[in-house]
């Protein structure tokens, strides 16, 4: 669930005056005086601002200052209601928004933040039950009528990030020696009980050069049920970056586990996170360089290690809707393998938080990539004693996740879930990163256990892929490899999770049956 996104200057207004943004609340700055001089006109602009900056707080206070000064304003009334809503609070939201109709306020942007605010009612009612259904199918391991769906039945590939060895760029740009562990050291806390930093157990501080370690790495995945790993592949127009890991699996021939390509296709930012900040490598595409891109991947492909789908390599794009052409590109890179004598890639798009369906892009598939779309304010979690006072960042509810993921309706195309052992991205972004709070072994054995049954249930055979988010992303708190926290705990929950019910009781089914009750 959503709040409609900040308008373009041509969009109608969202204050559901009919007007265009650029002539109602757009037509002026917020810094800038009204030229009316009138105080409530002055107020509602600045709070309109902040509310399509997101600041939602401050724009809630302007909202209230404003129905001070006017109380039963129709357009401050539905907006404060529309804040209401991205702040959680659904009975305030509704009726301020009933408010609202009942003086005479009766747009499509109005019903829209009315239905939005009556939704999100429904979340709330619903929530315990969501939680108490992921800790009835997490409880037990396994149970007597369980089924083991077998990795042949159903493939487990974990996202796989390569940036844990030295390159000129990061020394450049980050210091000597920089890697993934520098970030991962230097995290501090933000409240008591913050297991930061993260410290990893079996494997240590690694450098994937190494090959003893990619073996072992191996290793602990097949022991676990992973499948294959999925590379992350950064090209920028020809310029490649932390490729040596995945090209000495190509040149050495091990270790003997399956792989495939995830191209990481964004700006190479400042932060690593897509933020807007200082460009470091631009990504810039040409119908040019969409042949040397797959041109480049033909070795891997025919590898005999590459993961297919159907016989076609699979090859997963990250942000789909940055390609000035996606259809162009893809209908390219089929051609290409066609005229190369390969099999075209079976290509699937991350789903993340912009972009079309696969129809319409001219994929075959989508693949969820949590922690993109946690969007409901439901899934916020209360701030943990002793946070501390800078933290600027957002706090979500794992059980609350997990369950939302469960209850979510099958797309109408082909969909590969994925599951997060956790995330926690303090060690890049300190006081204003994501932390799923609540995060657990036994909650992540649940999630996994669900898209097993999906995959297993909905998914046609040779299409039955789960994911994982991620093998390794230690910066992001969302990795499987043992720390020395939790040992091997998420390990042996993914295998775990390949126990599911027999009956196919899935968690979306004891969410409803608990409902109901």
């Amino acid at each position: 669930m959503s709040i409609t996104p900040p308008p373009s200057r041509n969009d109608p207004c969202p204050c559901g005056s009919g007007r265009r943004y650029k002539q109602c609340h757009g037509a002026a700055s917020p810094a800038v005086p009204s030229p009316r001089g009138d105080p409530l006109h002055d107020l509602l602009q600045r709070a309109l601002a902040l509310h399509l900056q997101n600041r939602y707080v401050e724009a809630a206070r302007l909202y209230d200052e404003a129905l001070v000064l006017s109380p039963g304003h129709p357009d401050a009334l539905h907006m404060r209601g529309a804040v209401a809503v991205s702040l959680g609070d659904a009975d305030g939201a509704i009726r301020r928004i009933e408010a609202a109709r009942a003086s005479g306020l009766d747009t499509p942007a109005l019903r829209h933040n009315l239905k939005l605010a009556h939704e999100l009612a429904h979340e709330i009612a619903t929530e315990p039950a969501r939680r108490r259904a992921v800790d009835e199918a997490s409880r037990r391991p396994r149970r007597p009528d369980d089924a083991f769906v077998s990795p042949a039945e159903v493939e487990l590939l974990a996202f796989f990030l390569p940036q844990f060895h030295r390159i000129d760029e990061n020394d450049q740009w980050w210091g000597l020696g920089f890697t993934e562990w520098t970030n991962v050291r230097r995290a501090v806390p933000n409240f008591p009980g913050h297991v930061q930093p993260r410290i990893p157990a079996d494997l240590g501080y690694y450098d994937l050069l190494d090959p003893e370690i990619r073996l072992r790495q191996a290793a602990l995945a097949r022991a676990h049920g992973v499948t294959g790993f999925c590379y992350y592949y950064y090209w920028f127009q020809g310029r490649r970056l932390l490729e040596q890991p995945l090209d000495a699996v190509l040149a050495s021939g091990a270790p003997d586990f399956p792989f495939c390509v995830f191209w990481a296709n964004e700006d190479w930012r400042r932060t690593w996170d897509g933020g807007r900040n200082e460009v470091l490598v631009a990504q810039e595409y040409s119908e040019e360089d969409d042949r040397a891109f797959i041109r480049a991947l033909l070795p891997a492909f025919r590898d005999p290690r590459y993961i297919r789908v159907l016989g076609q390599p699979l090859l997963l794009v990250y942000r789909c809707d940055t390609l000035p052409d996606p259809i162009g590109t893809f209908d390219a890179w089929r051609a290409l393998c066609i005229e190369a004598g390969e099999m075209p890639p079976f290509i699937v798009t991350a789903d993340t938080a912009k972009g079309g369906t696969p129809l319409e892009v001219g994929a075959d598939a989508s693949v969820a990539f949590p922690p993109h779309r946690l969007e409901s304010p439901t899934l916020r979690a209360d701030p943990p004693p002793g946070l501390r006072a800078d933290f600027a960042g957002r706090l979500y509810d794992a059980r609350s996740v997990a369950a939302c993921a469960a209850c979510a309706p099958e797309p109408d195309h082909l969909h590969f879930q994925t599951a997060v052992p956790m995330w926690d991205n303090t060690p890049r972004r300190q006081r204003d990163g994501t932390i799923l709070l609540n995060a657990s072994p036994p909650v992540f054995r649940a999630s996994l256990r669900d898209g097993f049954l999906r995959a297993r249930t909905m998914l046609p055979p040779g299409q039955r892929f789960v994911f994982v988010n991620a093998w390794n992303e230690w910066a992001e708190g969302a990795y499987l490899e043992p720390d020395t926290a939790h040992g091997r705990a998420f390990l042996e929950a993914a295998l775990e999770a390949r126990y599911v019910p027999a009956s196919g009781e899935r968690i979306a089914d004891i969410v409803a049956r608990l409902t109901r009750a």
